[in-house]
């Protein structure tokens, strides 16, 4: 016999206080069904509770946008749901009947209505992360494990230039720059608390997941994997062993003219007209034979004066053309300028390209433009980051539990699984996999009566 569910769920209205609504849930019956969506470091939560309102002469309910929601399963000790509600949708069902169903965001919600924006030099992932959550002031906190709260250690940038955007796209930036060892996820918690952390450090959620369950009475830390949905993954499409990352463009200074030339040409008494490597910013300076001379700069589709210039084509490449006649044979131009060059890093696992050698060398290329990305140590961290995850083929498993699970996993934690089935790639591809796994998503469906399947997917560790 297994236990019935325990829920409640609250309703909090903006500057109100919290009611009970967990007799109005609605399990089977309503148009739309109870159901909660997880994703881990991309984006937050989403839940869909729909409530049914059964009346004599008054509605007595009604949900306000932007209220606070909770769901608590009280024989788990979890809350498996907890935001916003930003989109509640009113329906009349029938007479004396209405049906609300309730469209709500994890808190991330505020942190994507939450503009922030800054410039850090030499800190780590983890210090900057809490910095711009400090500074969005949305009602969601952050701090370190070391003092106490759920922001792991990350590694250190040498800059971080964040231009104007969401407090939610900062972390997803962030974590994209954290994870040259590990990848990096993150999850806003039911206290509004920021957990930012690598898949080293994640949670266990101290639930095993398994073809062969030992109990018939439901389990808390035991949960049956079912056959119909079960699917076991090795993505060769995702496989990137060599990653090229662009970035923005930054200015070269030349510095002054005692150090070496951005570029030098002899003339030879015919040609006047010498194309430059890189793209002009700023006021050239030019010798001739030794002795600066003035030059004028053009840009394209423009006409300029002076017999020495530095001129734009219509395809923008750049050229020091002499307007008047060839300098003489011999003759020696210098040129300093301030240059444009994109910011690039590549990064490579040679592992990898051994274990999936073939007719391609076993290279599999990955090109990522990214103008965020002002430094090359800010690229090589991108590069590295996309290394690491998807240099090996990523093994997934698929799987929906059976309503006896009692407990809960979130996407963001690890569990283990136990399958008798699976060829262990591990193990010479024999059958039978017991390994630790993280849940990257977990989009859970209720029935009646509260009881719950979890249809989850992991990547193996």
């Amino acid at each position: 016999m297994v236990a019935t569910p325990n829920l409640t769920l609250t309703v909090t209205p903006p500057g109100g206080s919290p009611t009970n609504y967990t007799a109005k849930l609605a399990w089977s019956g309503a148009a739309s069904q109870l159901s909660i969506n997880q994703h881990f470091g991309r984006q937050g939560d989403s839940a869909t509770l729909p409530l049914v309102d059964e009346y004599q002469t008054t509605p007595s309910v009604v949900i306000p946008v932007d209220s606070l929601v909770k769901l608590v399963d009280n024989t788990a000790s979890v809350t498996l749901f907890a935001g916003v509600c930003n989109t509640p949708a009113f329906n009349v069902a029938g007479t004396n009947l209405n049906e609300w169903s309730l469209q709500c965001t994890d808190y991330t919600f505020y942190a994507d209505n939450a503009i922030i924006h800054g410039q850090f030099i030499g800190l780590t992932v983890d210090q900057i992360v809490v910095a711009l959550t400090q500074q969005a002031n949305c009602g969601i906190t952050a701090a370190t494990i070391a003092n106490g709260g759920f922001i792991a250690p990350g590694p250190q940038l040498a800059s971080f230039v964040l231009n104007y955007g969401t407090l939610a796209e900062a972390w997803r930036k962030l974590a994209q720059l954290a994870g040259q060892s590990t990848p990096y996820g993150w999850f806003v918690d039911e206290n509004r608390a920021l957990h930012f952390f690598d898949a080293s450090t994640a949670i266990s959620s101290g639930v095993t997941f398994t073809t062969t369950p030992t109990g018939t009475g439901g389990s808390l830390t035991e949960g049956h994997i079912l056959q119909d949905g079960f699917s076991y993954e090795w993505d060769g499409k995702s496989i990137r062993n060599r990653i090229l990352v662009q970035g923005a463009n930054q200015t070269i200074n030349y510095g002054s003219t005692s150090n070496q030339p951005t570029d030098t040409w002899r003339a030879d008494g015919t040609q006047n007209s010498w194309p430059l490597r890189f793209t002009v910013t700023g006021s050239p300076v030019l010798q001739v034979n030794g002795v600066t001379t003035s030059v004028t700069v053009v840009q394209a589709g423009s006409t300029g004066t002076g017999t020495w210039q530095v001129a734009q084509n219509s395809v923008g490449g750049w050229f020091l053309t002499n307007t008047v006649s060839p300098p003489g044979a011999g003759v020696v131009l210098k040129i300093w300028y301030n240059y444009l060059a994109p910011v690039v890093a590549q990064a490579q696992d040679y592992g990898s390209q051994a274990a999936y050698n073939g007719p391609n060398g076993g290279i599999y290329s990955l090109y990522i433009n990214d103008t965020s990305l002002t430094t090359v140590p800010m690229a090589l961290a991108r590069a590295m980051r996309e290394r690491t995850e998807y240099s090996y083929a990523a093994e997934r498993i698929n799987f929906t539990t059976s309503p006896d699970f009692l407990g809960w996993v979130r996407a963001g934690e690890t569990c283990q699984i136990v399958n008798q089935f699976v060829p262990d790639s591990r193990n010479s591809y024999l059958p039978g996999i017991n390994s630790t796994f993280l849940v990257i998503s977990n989009n859970v469906s209720f029935g009646l009566g509260g009881y719950r399947t979890c249809s989850i997917t992991a990547v193996r560790l």
